[in-house]
């Protein structure tokens, strides 16, 4: 949101004009033009990260302040802390680059948009973004997956897309249907808030042609997305975007708390009716093949986690390499020949695994301070449209 609803702000700006000021406009470009050397890196791509200094210092002199001020930058500066002792740590730097360099980027991206998100329009324009990108994603997805075909219904359409992404580092024969479908889950929430609103309750310029042409974008958007996140056959997707749903509702009023109790009702009657063995096999016959096997696979994956965050419990292994080292060092995974798994399939054990401990603890506060800061909008601010998108990035 702008700056008076998260009290986010750089230093009042200085007097000083010329070609600081010039650089500080121009840094959300600058940092997009260096993206993809940091996306996709090697040493020699690193030389543009010399343009980092050039934009801290000029914004330190045109703004007075190099980074601006936060609540989530006491566990940024951990996190990134962190980040640089896993480079002394990881058994193999060119494995870890491409984390690192994304964590990078992404800080760096963070703190140039929150200063320039202070107006109405820009808001608007920056949800914009925010939304294409989804569609991005899900494009991505739609010709980029490597799909699984767990459900017969859904393999008879995935099986006529053609597979027009391939090679890409780290994802050689697609991407994985599972991380597709958990970052869509970041967009479809947010999608329906802002359909919610109708056409003219999108933030930003009044003008009655923008809101409607804005909103029907919006419903082609939300079908695509939600649409691919249905065709990832994302099952653990699925469940966290129900869990989330049911959880707001339980939160947002007494009405829909009410519903929340008709529908756990309706489910505890019906385990009841027919006996919870009888359940459990009805819903996990009903989930697709291969649904226990995986399951039983990451119930491996979990504990061989624990031990290595118990072996390195404060500066991690470094980031991306203990795929690389589990098999030799913490056998029990039932891998195949050649076969390594890409992470221990939970984001909080592969953090501290990565960064140790201290890099889990600021990696949950980030996650802990921007749902209190969503939640903050939802209760304080005076707009509607505003409440509603926290509602939609809250859910996500």
């Amino acid at each position: 949101m702008i700056h008076t609803e998260y009290h986010i702000s750089r230093m009042p700006s200085s007097p000083v004009a010329g070609w600081p000021r010039t650089i500080t406009t121009f840094e959300i470009p600058a940092l997009l033009a260096i993206a993809p050397a940091l996306l996709f890196p090697t040493p020699g791509r690193l030389v543009v990260l010399a343009v980092v200094p050039v934009l801290l210092i000029a914004a330190s002199i045109s703004t007075g302040r190099a980074i601006p001020r936060t609540p989530m930058n006491m566990a940024l500066y951990v996190l990134l802390a962190m980040v640089i002792v896993s480079l002394f740590v990881t058994i193999d730097i060119g494995v870890s680059l491409g984390k690192v360099c994304g964590m990078i980027l992404g800080m760096l991206l963070f703190w140039a948009i929150v200063p320039w998100v202070t107006t109405a329009e820009r808001l608007q324009f920056a949800t914009l973004v925010f939304l294409l990108a989804g569609i991005g994603l899900a494009a991505a997805g739609l010709f980029g997956a490597n799909w699984d075909n767990k459900f017969a219904a859904v393999g008879a359409i995935t099986s006529h897309i053609p597979a027009a992404i391939r090679g890409v580092p780290g994802a050689e024969v697609g991407f994985n249907t599972n991380a597709v479908g958990g970052c869509l889950v970041l967009f479809v929430p947010l999608q329906v808030s802002l359909l919610a609103l109708g056409p003219a309750g999108f933030p930003g310029p009044r003008r009655a042609w923008t809101g409607t042409a804005l909103w029907a974008a919006q419903i082609l958007l939300l079908v695509v997305t939600a649409g691919t996140l249905i065709l990832t056959e994302s099952r653990t997707s699925w469940i966290a975007l129900l869990a989330a749903v049911g959880i707001f509702l339980i939160w947002h009023s007494r009405w829909t708390r009410a519903l929340v109790v008709l529908a756990m009702a309706a489910v505890v009657t019906w385990v009841a009716a027919v006996g919870s063995d009888q359940a459990f096999v009805s819903i996990v016959s009903r989930a697709g093949p291969a649904f226990v096997s995986t399951w039983d696979l990451r119930e491996k994956l979990w504990p061989l986690g624990v031990q290595g965050i118990e072996d390195r419990p404060i500066t991690g292994f470094g980031m991306n390499v203990f795929r690389k080292i589990m098999l030799t060092q913490y056998p029990g995974f039932p891998a195949l020949p050649g076969e390594e798994p890409a992470h221990v399939h939970n984001h909080l054990l592969q953090a501290a695994l990565d960064l140790g401990i201290p890099g889990l603890v600021a990696y949950l506060a980030l996650w802990i301070v921007a749902a209190v800061l969503l939640v903050q909008v939802h209760r304080h601010s005076s707009v509607r449209a505003y409440r509603s998108m926290a509602s939609g990035l809250g859910v996500g």
